[in-house]
């Protein structure tokens, strides 16, 4: 019977192995880099300072006069994905504090049904010339990854971001596989202290 019983958990084993998202990786197929820290440069002058032990991966925007000098952003720390994309600012004007968070609360309605929070509060938030708000939400079962955010991966915590930076304009995502930590916390506090 234990003869039998092994080759059944190695394979049961072997497709839950199979099933697990895949490790985040640089895809140098498409012009990716790995940077290292503690400051990251976001393009344009714009910075984040991530604590220790995130893996940063920079990847090349669309190649248009619009998009020189800004980088697609990826994140990376024990299931953990901060995901910046960066959007031009056409003119040079401020976005306000409070069409940041309406956009926001507009983009956050697609996670209150499965959240803990059952609602959308956007937090403003600003550090020098940059003005920004979020919105934050966390599986109402624990341990559930309930939200689809990055591409083929689901995940338990999720914040977005709107952050206006005078050359820039930034979309920003963390998630996370867990309910939020100290590390989940500590990137959430860093992403609202872009430079």
């Amino acid at each position: 019977m234990k003869k039998k019983i092994i080759p059944v958990f190695l394979a049961l084993f072997s497709l839950s192995a199979a099933a697990a998202e895949p490790a985040y990786t640089c895809d140098t197929a498409r012009g990716c880099t790995e940077l290292q820290g503690p400051v990251f440069d976001l393009g344009r002058g714009a910075t984040i300072r991530l604590p220790d032990g995130w893996r940063f991966y920079s990847y090349p925007t669309l190649p248009i006069p619009e998009m020189a000098g800004l980088r697609e952003i990826r994140a990376v720390k024990n299931g953990m994905v901060i995901a910046v994309t960066p959007l031009p600012k056409l003119e040079d004007k401020t976005v306000s504090q409070t069409q940041l968070c309406e956009s926001m609360a507009e983009s956050g309605k697609q996670y209150v049904a499965k959240s803990l929070e059952k609602t959308v509060t956007p937090v403003p938030f600003s550090a020098g010339k940059v003005n920004g708000c979020y919105v934050a939400f966390t599986s109402a079962n624990p341990g559930e990854k309930v939200f689809s955010v990055l591409k083929n991966r689901r995940h338990a915590s999720v914040a977005s971001f709107a952050i206006d930076h005078p050359k820039a304009i930034f979309s920003v995502s963390a998630v996370s596989e867990t309910a939020p930590d100290d590390d989940y916390r500590a990137a959430l506090d860093a992403i609202q202290h872009i430079q």
